[in-house]
Order: structure tokens, then C-alpha cells, then sequence
């Protein structure tokens, strides 16, 4: 009998700045788990150059930073790129200081997906949801 596998992890960057100081992330690894990129990839359509630059693209500040639509999920923030895809915002869901095997701690990204339909930023903003906007 073989020794239970556990998912591999890939480790994205440090928690950048902006989630640390407007959200209140502990300052941990970013990571996300392979299942998450299989779907990302696949299931969302995201293409691996793109995949590829999700580390820059976490650093560098985003357009904007929504709590859930999910009341539940206090534990995550929503991070909306400037990064476009088949002319929807990519955004980026991000889950603090989560456990991932004995006693390692990490801000998972737990999705990536082009966000379609109306504009989720002034949706988002109309609905109270704003932890914090880039200024232009």
C-alpha cells in the first residue's frame, strides 16, 4: 500500500503589500494547490502565459480588492487584474493563512477566471463590497 500523495503545492510570491496593509493578510507565501491550476487552466480558459505571469500579476497592485459576494467567506478577498480576458476583468480569489498539509500556513489562490457579464467593479462597489480601489 502506497503512503498517502499529497497535492503538490506551487509557491506563487510573498504576500504582497496592498493585501497585507488593506485586507489584513498575515504575511505568509502565496501559494495554489495543482487542482487549482488544472482548473484554471481547463476550465476557465486561462492561457499558461498568462498562468505563467500570475506571480507578477499578484504583485503588482491591481485594480481592485472586493470582500466575497459570499458573506461566508470572511477569510478571502477578491483581487479584480488588470488583466483581460475575451474582454472580461481576470480576477483572482485569494484565501488567508490556510493550512495545507501538518503545520504550513499559506494565502491560497483558490481560482482565476475572466469575470463576464456586466462590469464587477461598480457592481461590486454598489453592493458595499470595496476593501480598496488603485487610484488612476
Amino acid at each position: 500500500m502506497k503512503p498517502p500523495q499529497h497535492e503538490k503545492l506551487l509557491l506563487v510570491c510573498d504576500t504582497p503589500e496592498y493585501l497585507l496593509t488593506h485586507a489584513g493578510f498575515p504575511a505568509l507565501p502565496v501559494a495554489v494547490k495543482s487542482s487549482i491550476i488544472s482548473k484554471i487552466c481547463f476550465d476557465h480558459g486561462i492561457p499558461t502565459r498568462m498562468i505563467q505571469q500570475l506571480p507578477t500579476i499578484i504583485q503588482n497592485a491591481p485594480m481592485a480588492l472586493f470582500k466575497p459576494a459570499k458573506q461566508t467567506l470572511i477569510d478571502s478577498v477578491v483581487v479584480v487584474t488588470f488583466e483581460i480576458k475575451s474582454g472580461a476583468p481576470v480576477i483572482i480569489p485569494i484565501r488567508q493563512n490556510q493550512q495545507v498539509g501538518r503545520n504550513q500556513y499559506y494565502n491560497l489562490v483558490t481560482s482565476m477566471y475572466g469575470k463576464e457579464g456586466p462590469d464587477p467593479v461598480q457592481k461590486w462597489e454598489a453592493e458595499g463590497l470595496l476593501i480598496w480601489k488603485s487610484q488612476p
